[in-house]
Formats: structure tokens, sequence, C-alpha cells
């Protein structure tokens, strides 16, 4: 488990390339997240149900995030970084975090966050070409 808080850090530090930017940058920075997914799912999740074994834990929390969002700012930034066919255990334990009876209580309603996202990303977008 000594690799999660690394990770944890890296990759949620890292992960919004893909939101905040536009054209080869953002080919670059999609490539990079989903070698960052391909590590944790490998090394942290592994065979594992949760990051913690069978039931949820901090990690799964500090994670959790993915669970709950990534699919809707993909579709803000109109990339797909989590695809099914590369990150089954990854889809798995979103579906499993997800189910969660706490977690499930609490999720946003899509439409509203995927207009909350896409509103960022055209801020970020157009910061940066100003």
């Amino acid at each position: 488990m000594e690799i999660l808080p690394t990770l944890t850090g890296y990759f949620n530090n890292n992960l919004v390339g893909f939101f905040v930017t536009t054209g080869e940058q953002q080919v670059k920075a999609t490539k990079e997240v989903k070698e960052i997914l391909g590590i944790l799912e490998e090394h942290a999740l592994g065979e594992k149900k949760f990051f913690g074994g069978n039931n949820i834990r901090l990690a799964d929390l500090a994670f959790g995030w993915i669970a709950c969002l990534l699919e809707t700012m993909e579709e803000a930034a109109g990339v797909k970084v989590l695809e099914a066919d590369s990150f089954p255990r990854l889809q798995e334990w979103i579906k499993n975090f997800n189910e969660i009876p706490a977690i499930k209580e609490s999720l946003h309603d899509r439409n509203e966050l995927l207009t909350h996202f896409k509103r960022r990303r055209e801020h970020f977008v157009s910061s940066a070409a100003s």
C-alpha cells in the first residue's frame, strides 16, 4: 500500500491536464493519465474489490472522485480517458464504489455536473489562450 499516498497526490495533480488543455497538449495529457490509470489499476487496485480489500477504505475515498466525476469531465473535454476495455478492474471498482449507499445518496445530478464542467473547461481553455 506504500504506492497509494504517492499515487494519490501525483494522480490527482496530473489528471486535470486533459481537461484544461486542447490540441497536442490534450493528446499528451490524455496519454499520461491513461498511463497513471494503468499503474493505479495494476499496482494499487490489483484484483481487489476496493483499494483496501473487500471493504471501502481511505484510499477509495481519495480516488472516489474518479468514480463520481471522471466520466462527466471526459464528456465535457471531448476525450475518453477511462476506457472499459483498457481498464476493466477500474470500471468494476467504479461500479462497486458508486453502489455504496452513502456514496450513491451523495452523487450529484449528471446534467448539472456536465453543465458545470463545460463552463469550467471553457474558462480554463479561454484563460490559457489569452
